[in-house]
């Protein structure tokens, strides 16, 4: 049974922490070197559903060295999760060149949170490489489950079209689209960029650029799932793992566990 949600209003929330992101259905703050908190936007029932579902899943997750650290049990109006100074994997290779041993560690870490959650009934449903965060041992740590599924509890959301297994949306997602979605991840860390992101244009700041590439954004996005039903995926010749990152897309692999084995 979720818990009920009473929602303090927004000058009792921020009580002058560093905002550091301003999402779709929440706020996150910095409250201090050690804590985030994520804040619903508004009393509506889409702006909370997301805060009570990160907080189900958690529950149900526990404790684990692959998953990021809730701190905030028996909250349901807000969460409250460790922060990371080192950032997600996205960020922090747009900034750092790594090892190849480390690119090593990093992918099979992914590979174990994937088998963890899974373990767990719980099915991520926006599996990619921004959702895993450096903890202080350089290890890494799956969040973000605001729109993930649980038994009784079904998705909110689904994955972008780079990280997306093409299927009916209506129906509940699986652990093959979660699969799926890993294939792509495991590209991301190997080859710095997400399967088909050419497609969108050189990345910039320029807000003209930026608008432009939001208006054909809907195109591409249909001419990638168009090319995986297909079975049309990104090379990954010679890549590392890439033997696991094609099975993950055509369906060969059906567990992050066979993965894992591999």
């Amino acid at each position: 049974m979720l818990p009920t949600v009473t929602i303090r209003p927004a000058s009792e929330n921020q009580d002058n922490h560093k905002l550091l992101t301003l999402g779709i259905f929440a706020e996150i703050y910095l409250l201090n070197d050690h804590i985030i908190r994520k804040i619903p936007r508004g009393q509506s029932e889409e702006d909370l559903q997301p805060t009570l579902r990160e907080a189900l899943i958690c529950d149900v997750l526990g404790t684990h060295p692959r998953i990021t650290e809730w701190l905030s049990k028996g909250i349901s109006d807000y969460t409250e999760i460790k922060y990371y100074p080192r950032g997600d994997l996205v960020k922090y290779l747009d900034r750092n060149s790594i090892s190849l041993e480390l690119r090593s560690r990093w992918y099979q870490q992914i590979l174990e949170a994937i088998v963890f959650v899974h373990s767990r009934g719980v099915i991520h449903s926006d599996i990619a490489l921004r959702q895993f965060f450096i903890d202080e041992n350089f290890d890494l740590r799956l969040g973000d489950f605001n729109s993930s599924h649980c038994p009784s509890h079904v998705a909110l959301g689904y994955e972008k079209a780079s990280h997306c297994l093409p299927r009916d949306y209506d129906l509940p997602n699986t652990e093959a689209s979660d699969i799926f979605a890993l294939g792509s991840t495991l590209y991301e860390l190997v080859t710095g960029e997400a399967p088909y992101s050419e497609l969108y244009g050189p990345k910039s700041d320029d807000p003209d650029i930026i608008k432009a590439q939001l208006r054909r954004q809907d195109v591409i996005d249909h001419e990638i799932e168009s090319r995986y039903k297909n079975g049309n995926f990104p090379d990954v010749s010679g890549l590392f793992g890439g033997e696991i990152i094609l099975g993950s897309w055509r369906g060969e692999i059906s567990t992050a566990q066979g993965a894992l084995d591999l």
